[in-house]
């Protein structure tokens, strides 16, 4: 069976609606957490920001980290996002998995090995901060030295023209030669390839007055990048102490969603929200700015705060698991209220089941219109009342005269692939190019996106 095309039913691709409201699923922690958290001597501060990918090439999962150890700088010390550095070595790792739990660190001495013999540190530059460690393995570069891409930032200790996010290349994951370019950023930043266009997206940091807030630059090629534009910034909805610490992207049903790190100053915690957008350059919260991943409580794992893995989601089985850097320690913590460290742990959510519309009693609502892409129209939803299902014109056009409510005939139960058939006998197929909107009907469903199979 054949995708011709997904509609995600996310707040930004809804317009008309009664007693319906946003649906967001909070994701689940799981019970093996962590699973991944220092050992070794290089690791003495941590396990940091970093990305878990999974292999196109070798099916392996491979995790890049930074992490940190002490060491004494003659330089002194540097006060970056309110914290004082300058007494530690920043690294890079590399570790890798079969199964996205059990992790091993290859002993690859490509550096460091008489300190730190059978070590598996992949990257260093000497500096105040190395911060925000994003990796992506990109499959549609035709140059097999580029296959793996880095956007890392550096604050040097010498050359204030060297404090920015740098793009690194490595054929392998483990070997790396940094591009010539430089982004303007402040830490915390994140890159990201949409895999339908190939375009690079780098995810920035800067403040809008004392707040840090969330830019965007593109690149064709990974050499040439656009200027930054704001992205997200604090509004009228948020207090004074809301900053966006950093943000992710994936593709999921059609759309493109992020994953948004909010730090609060006022409890000096973090926590995750949902972003999305119709074009991957203009992102927007939801509407209710509802957390999907929040730190556990004082003395957790993520009690200081849950912070982005620097990677999308990846699919297992029904579920998608994304995997997050967890801290134990408030952010501004002058010294650690705690003997834990950061750590790698995992949440998961149910395939295309993260964000959609729920009924209250008798309900319904429609989509942006789009071009009809033919096919059979399938639902992803639960209900135990029945749904039903039309397809309306765009503007002020009602429903399609074969297509509508009354033609519908009504499902039920939990499916991920709901068939909707018309009493007509007739399918998409018939309007096939033309502008439609679904409309759902339901009492109490909770409905999450659509697809058009053949």
């Amino acid at each position: 069976m054949k995708i011709l095309r997904e509609v995600l039913f996310s707040p930004g691709n809804i317009t008309e609606k009664e007693n319906c409201y946003d649906r967001l699923e909070p994701m689940r922690k799981l019970d093996i957490n962590p699973v991944f958290q220092s050992e070794m001597a290089w690791e003495a501060e941590g396990i940091h920001w970093g990305s878990v990918i999974k292999s196109a090439v070798d099916g392996k999962f491979k995790f890049f980290y930074s992490t940190a150890y002490p060491l004494s700088l003659e330089q002194g010390t540097v006060v970056i996002d309110n914290s004082e550095l300058g007494s530690q070595q920043h690294i890079c790792c590399y570790a890798e998995s079969d199964d996205g739990v059990h992790w091993r660190r290859p002993p690859l001495n490509l550096m460091f090995q008489d300190t730190f013999p059978d070590n598996n540190i992949i990257w260093h530059w000497p500096s105040y901060f190395n911060d925000s460690l994003s990796v992506i393995e990109d499959t549609i570069d035709p140059d097999p030295q580029r296959r793996y891409k880095m956007l890392i930032y550096h604050h040097d200790s010498e050359d204030p023209d060297l404090c920015g996010g740098f793009p690194f290349i490595s054929p392998d994951g483990l070997t790396w030669t940094r591009t010539s370019a430089m982004l303007p950023t402040q830490d915390a930043e994140c890159l990201w390839q949409d895999r339908s266009t190939g375009r690079y997206y780098a995810f920035l940091k800067d403040r809008v007055g004392n707040n840090r807030s969330r830019m965007l630059c593109t690149s064709d090629d990974f050499e040439e990048w656009s200027e930054p534009q704001w992205i997200v910034t604090p509004d009228h909805g948020d207090h004074q102490g809301t900053n966006f610490y950093n943000q992710t992207a994936f593709t999921m049903a059609g759309r493109n969603l992020g994953f948004l790190n909010v730090y609060d100053v006022t409890t000096q915690t973090s926590w995750v929200e949902l972003v999305e957008s119709g074009d991957a350059f203009n992102w927007r919260r939801m509407p209710s700015r509802s957390p999907l991943l929040q730190p556990s409580g004082p003395g957790s794992l993520d009690g200081g705060g849950t912070y982005l893995g620097l990677n999308e989601p990846i699919l297992m089985g029904d579920d998608y698991w994304y995997y997050y850097y967890a801290s134990p320690r408030r952010h501004s913590e002058s010294a650690p209220s705690t003997p834990q460290k950061p750590t790698l742990c995992v949440a998961t959510f149910t395939k295309n089941r993260l964000v959609g519309q729920q009924t209250e009693g008798e309900g319904s609502f429609a989509t942006l219109p789009f071009r009809c892409p033919g096919g059979q129209l399938q639902l992803n939803f639960t209900s135990t009342e029945p749904v039903t299902v039309a397809l309306k014109r765009a503007g002020y056009g009602g429903e399609y005269q074969e297509f509508t409510r009354e033609e519908s005939e009504p499902i039920s139960g939990d499916l991920q692939d709901g068939e909707i058939r018309w009493k007509s006998g007739k399918t998409p197929v018939h309007l096939e190019g033309k502008f439609v909107r679904i409309k759902v009907y339901g009492k109490n469903a909770i409905v999450y996106s659509a697809a058009f199979v053949k």
